[in-house]
């Protein structure tokens, strides 16, 4: 092309110089449009809400995390650790081995039965061994559990499994007064503590316990268990003459259990035996531990009115 004068050829340049820079920014716009539309999760300036992932990145699953069979109380413990993105409406479980099956039985997440805590996604089960299957003991047992969710969604999971038996509490020897004397207008007071340990940690205990056969033969505490206590004697018993009664125990959580042992003068004298035992929260026993007591009476008893106070526990 001959361009006649230069300002001919200066009004060409500058008309291709403005359409190409013109389709240049479509060309970008078009990009533009085209990246958001295929990144509609990335959050922008212009999102009401930002995004939040996917509500349903739990999975629906089911699984066996412990098989435990105590030979003392013949029973099984088992726990099943459930997830579900909806509401769980029922979990069931099945124990078997070799031709023997139990029948379907319920679990629940609610701290009831053989639960131990509310809503943590972990169903504790239990099943007591019947007389005439023990030859079954050491036999491969088979624990079907299948879940049900409130969408009528259902998931089963099978295990084969060899129990183990889980650790029950270890009772020290129980340290006291061998011996002691009734007197004739006050309270003889000792106080009784109990070591108490297990091999997962002190949390594994539930309860620390005694029963006491006083000398006429009968139990005292009306044949329940006394408790004994490692809460360090926050609790207040009972008052008398001013003084506040608690359980004796001087540190709280420390596998030391206490009881303040209080022996009025209308108290029976003689020997009494005891019986300490303790429990997990699966219910597993401790070998127990016997001891006994003396108590001597006073020698004026008879010619003196009884402390008016009600005591209940070793003694009574």
């Amino acid at each position: 092309m001959v361009y006649t004068n230069k300002h001919s050829m200066a009004k060409y340049l500058l008309t291709t110089k403005l359409y190409s820079m013109r389709g240049l920014q479509i060309l970008i716009s078009m990009l533009a449009m085209l990246i958001l539309s295929t990144c509609d999760q990335a959050p922008t300036t212009f999102d009401e809400e930002p995004y939040l992932g996917n509500l349903d990145d739990i999975t629906f699953s089911v699984d066996i995390n412990r098989f435990e069979f105590d030979y003392l109380s013949q029973q099984f413990f088992f726990t099943a650790e459930v997830a579900s993105p909806l509401e769980i409406d029922q979990v069931a479980f099945s124990l078997g081995s070799g031709s023997v099956q139990t029948n379907s039985l319920l679990l629940n997440d609610l701290a009831q039965d053989a639960d131990i805590m509310v809503g943590d996604g972990l169903y504790d089960g239990s099943w007591i061994l019947p007389d005439s299957m023990l030859t079954y003991i050491d036999s491969l047992w088979t624990l079907e559990v299948v879940i049900r969710d409130v969408s009528s969604n259902e998931l089963s999971y099978s295990e084969n499994l060899q129990p183990q038996r889980p650790a029950p509490p270890v009772l020290s020897t129980a340290s006291h007064m061998d011996t002691l004397t009734l007197l004739a207008d006050e309270l003889v007071l000792d106080t009784l503590t109990l070591e108490v340990s297990h091999s997962q940690g002190l949390d594994e205990i539930r309860s620390v316990s005694m029963m006491s056969l006083k000398p006429d033969g009968s139990y005292a505490n009306g044949g329940d268990p006394i408790p004994l206590y490692d809460d360090g004697g926050s609790v207040v018993f009972y008052s008398f003459g001013g003084i506040d009664f608690t359980s004796g125990d001087t540190l709280a959580n420390d596998g030391v259990y206490s009881l303040l042992l209080a022996l009025a003068p209308n108290n029976l004298s003689g020997v009494y035996h005891w019986t300490f035992n303790s429990k997990t929260w699966l219910g597993i026993e401790a070998i127990p531990v016997l001891d006994s007591v003396v108590v001597l009476p006073a020698g004026n008893l008879s010619r003196i009115h009884s402390i008016d106070i009600e005591l209940s526990g070793v003694f009574n």
